[in-house]
């Protein structure tokens, strides 16, 4: 299953909530915007009605009151209000200039209670020349509104009358509406643009809230047995992540003690074995000259000297691997020619390879020169010619090869025989793993050569990688600075 970055999706969550929450602000905010102009919008033409339905009568001048309206309203709003006045027999008896031809003022009807209290009313002063008006108010009933949809355009209308005639006064809530459709586009442009801030606020801040966690898997990550001394600060890091850091450093220090108590058994059990290994030696060398005249006895001390050998070299190698572990692996770091060494230690793996009828093809390139120990390295030849041997065919080849690279050297040993498996090429260098192609379980060693030919040449700062080549011969490749 592919995984995703946290980050990514911490992004992605505030991005999907803060959008909703954005879209949910975003409709109540329209909703409470459009109810409060529609309330100002029925505020004036209540105003209007009012002052209209107070003071006039069935002789009421409709050009006069569209003339009010105007100055009420301004001249910008004015073609976007409009009225009509009716008697009490629902006949028109005026129509404003603006009225909309689609609208039919009689469908909509008044309301039949009287205002209880009637409204306090400010009738203007009039202006100098100007008749004065009639101060006498007429009582004026409930008014009602509509929203009415008609062809495709909305209005609201407001229905107002006293004892004489009705009033319908309208306003196009399209016009009035423009000022929040324009607010919604504006809104739908921006909310993009905020989503993508509020994305890049949560990615910044989640890199910042798992910086601790990401310096701890770069320990993790770069973890070795050299390192489990190291323990990471956690002075300035955050409460939470403070107690990951703590809980680490205690499992560290449990990991270093189990270790270095794993370590010191394996180096004293190899160390304190060595002894009886040797008297045990001594004495089968007593008994194999004492039985010259004892075929099978000295056949069978033959075989105990043989095996007491290969423990010896067992424990050898576990001391080795247990210095290594602890980092006291010591190489005796001297100016050596390699070319010539491995000429010598071919002449060895002759002696190997005749057992079993194997070629040994080499090319090796002359006046090679390294820092490193003689002593380890003819460990790492043996190992890796004894390696080629065990799994190769009867008849098989090995070739070996020495040249120069960049800025080392590149060392080579390839046998035929079964190709490795790409599952087994890491594998092989853990310890303890046995190749599951050997010919001979009995030959095929307890899993320590390759491991301990691993450690020997990162010892030596170079690398050690196992491959198949095109021909399918199973390669060892020793990389080496020079």
């Amino acid at each position: 299953m592919k995984r995703r970055s946290f980050r990514f999706r911490l992004a992605l969550i505030s991005m999907g909530l803060s959008g909703l929450a954005l879209l949910v602000f975003g409709l109540v905010s329209w909703a409470a915007l459009s109810r409060s102009q529609l309330r100002s919008l029925d505020q004036e033409l209540t105003t209007f009605g009012y002052r209209f339905a107070s003071r006039s009568g069935p002789n009421v001048s409709g050009e006069r009151q569209e003339e009010t309206l105007a100055s009420m309203v301004g001249s910008e709003v004015a073609p976007h209000r409009f009225f009509a006045i009716l008697n009490q027999r629902e006949k028109t008896l005026f129509r404003s200039s603006w009225w909309p031809e689609r609208l039919d003022p009689i469908k909509y009807a008044p309301g039949d209670s009287l205002l209880d209290p009637q409204p306090e009313l400010v009738i203007p002063t009039p202006k100098p020349g100007e008749a004065r008006p009639d101060r006498e108010l007429r009582p004026l009933y409930e008014p009602r509104f509509y929203t009415v949809d008609t062809e495709g355009k909305r209005y609201r209308l407001g229905v107002f009358r006293n004892e004489n005639v009705v009033l319908v006064t309208g306003a196009d809530l399209d016009q009035f509406s423009r000022a929040l459709l324009q607010l919604r586009n504006a809104f739908l442009v921006a909310l993009p643009a905020a989503l993508a801030m509020i994305a890049l606020g949560a990615w910044w801040l989640g890199r910042k809230a798992l910086r601790s966690i990401r310096v701890l898997g770069e320990d993790m990550a770069n973890l070795s047995v050299r390192d489990l001394d190291q323990r990471l600060d956690a002075g300035r890091a955050d409460l939470e992540f403070a107690r990951i850091i703590e809980t680490y450093n205690a499992m560290l220090e449990r990991l270093e003690r189990s270790f270095h108590q794993a370590n010191r058994f394996s180096a004293d059990a190899s160390h304190e074995l060595k002894t009886p290994l040797a008297i045990m030696r001594g004495t089968l060398e007593q008994g194999l000259e004492k039985c010259r005249n004892l075929p099978e006895a000295q056949e069978a001390f033959s075989q105990l000297l043989e095996q007491t050998d290969r423990q010896g070299a067992i424990l050898e190698s576990l001391l080795l691997l247990s210095r290594a572990d602890a980092g006291k692996l010591e190489i005796s770091a001297e100016r050596i020619d390699l070319s010539s060494l491995l000429e010598t230690w071919l002449e060895d793996a002759d002696l190997l390879a005749e057992a079993r009828d194997l070629t040994i093809r080499s090319e090796i390139e002359s006046g090679i020169e390294i820092n490193g120990d003689p002593v380890l390295l003819q460990q790492v030849a043996h190992n890796l010619f004894s390696n080629a041997v065990r799994y190769n065919e009867e008849g098989g080849v090995i070739d070996c090869r020495l040249r120069r690279t960049g800025n080392g050297i590149e060392w080579t040993i390839a046998n035929t025989g079964d190709a490795l498996a790409e599952a087994d090429r890491e594998r092989i260098f853990d310890r303890f793993e046995r190749g599951c192609r050997a010919n001979d379980a009995t030959e095929s060693g307890v899993g320590l050569g390759l491991s301990l030919v691993k450690e020997i040449v990162t010892a030596h700062g170079g690398s050690v990688t196992a491959s198949v080549t095109d021909a399918g011969l199973t390669m060892m490749t020793v990389s080496l600075p020079m």
